[in-house]
């Protein structure tokens, strides 16, 4: 694809439905493909927990990688750039707060009421808001039909969310490792140990870091959390075993020793989060356990039973956090839905890494 664009799009008065609370934001967004003439070969695309807009293609051909979903996105490919127009947003509060190509509201942005960082005083938001503010983005484009909308991860859950309030909106969903529910395991493992971790932090300071020493040491706990809950005992077995680091103390004589599991989950990590906000990973996380397809007294039946639009759910049988039981449970209650199956024994990443399972799976449900 050629040298992909960051675009912006401003909402003067973003009104935040549990917070009752309106602020002006913005949302970063890409888009790949071409827009036809009538506006209806549009797919909507949601990004998974830790990612941003930048799905594929690069900026500059100079870029160290593509997108995340660059296997997958483009001419061709199962999500064809040549049939559709591709647009991916980021969701508000993106925890890739300091990466300069993303531009989305969150925490860390400046209250132009006090001059100051917004920090805590941003208010508690859910995915329902993010799909809101990236339904307000198709309607600024003139967009009123959408061909699919597809998401792994936290970007599944957005896509059930499109299903269920925007039926004459959506032709299709599709839900790459993730089920309609959010159950009370995953809730804890790993999005509030994660909370936790950085709040315990004392550099933390009730979220008042800004200009001062971040909380570092709480946010790489986090993230390993995060990692370890999305990665698999198979995973580890394979790729680290009990081997020791060689070149640093023994683990069995010294505290400070670590296993090459501990030493490369870090490597990892720290490799990533030089773009996080704690802050913004907070936001995340609490926007991921308040995640409910059902309203009020709807029971799970009534909310699944909302979604008209035929859906396909990709399930990893190694997914701690979002089951094949979960799905099995869901299909019972779509009108129209599917599951295609498989074990990667890698875990839950395998939906940004392993993309080959599903692909061609993808390409034909999409038609």
């Amino acid at each position: 694809m050629e040298n992909i664009e960051k675009k912006c799009f401003k909402i003067d008065n973003f009104h935040f439905e549990e917070a009752n609370v309106s602020l002006p934001i913005q949302v970063g967004y890409e888009t790949y493909g071409k827009l036809n003439s009538e506006k209806n070969n549009t797919i909507m695309l949601c990004h998974y927990f830790t990612g941003n807009s930048h799905a594929a293609g690069k900026y500059a051909p100079t870029d160290a990688a593509p997108g995340w979903w660059d296997a997958i996105i483009g001419p061709g490919k199962a999500i064809d750039t040549d049939k559709f127009f591709v647009i991916c947003a980021d969701s508000i509060c993106n925890i890739n707060f300091n990466n300069p190509k993303v531009y989305t509201t969150g925490p860390g942005t400046i209250n132009p009421k006090t001059g100051k960082p917004y920090a805590m005083d941003f208010p508690i938001f859910t995915l329902n808001d993010v799909v809101k503010s990236h339904k307000m983005l198709l309607d600024n484009l003139g967009i009123s039909s959408l061909k699919a909308v597809i998401g792994p991860s936290m970007g599944g859950l957005q896509s059930f969310i499109w299903g269920k309030y925007y039926p004459d909106v959506v032709q299709k969903v599709v839900s790459v490792f993730a089920t309609p529910m959010m159950r009370p395991w995953t809730l804890m493992v790993p999005n509030q140990l994660a909370i936790d971790s950085i709040t315990l932090d004392p550099d933390w300071n009730g979220g008042n870091y800004y200009g001062g020493k971040v909380p570092n040491t709480g946010l790489l706990l986090a993230f390993k959390v995060l990692l370890m809950a999305t990665r698999t005992d198979e995973w580890a077995e394979l790729n680290f075993g009990r081997r020791i680091v060689e070149d640093g103390p023994s683990p069995y004589k010294s505290l400070d020793g670590k296993f090459l599991v501990q030493h490369e989950v870090e490597k990892i990590v720290l490799g990533r989060m030089q773009f996080f906000d704690p802050n913004g990973f907070l936001y995340i996380a609490k926007a991921n356990t308040l995640f409910d397809l059902r309203s009020g007294n709807e029971s799970l039946k009534d909310a699944l039973s909302a979604i008209k639009a035929p859906t396909l759910m990709v399930i990893d049988e190694s997914d701690l956090l979002f089951t094949r039981g979960q799905a099995e449970e869901a299909l019972k209650y779509l009108p129209k839905a599917e599951m295609h199956c498989y074990n990667s024994h890698n875990g839950h990443l395998s939906c940004i890494f392993e993309t080959g399972y599903f692909g061609e799976k993808l390409k034909s449900f999409l038609g």
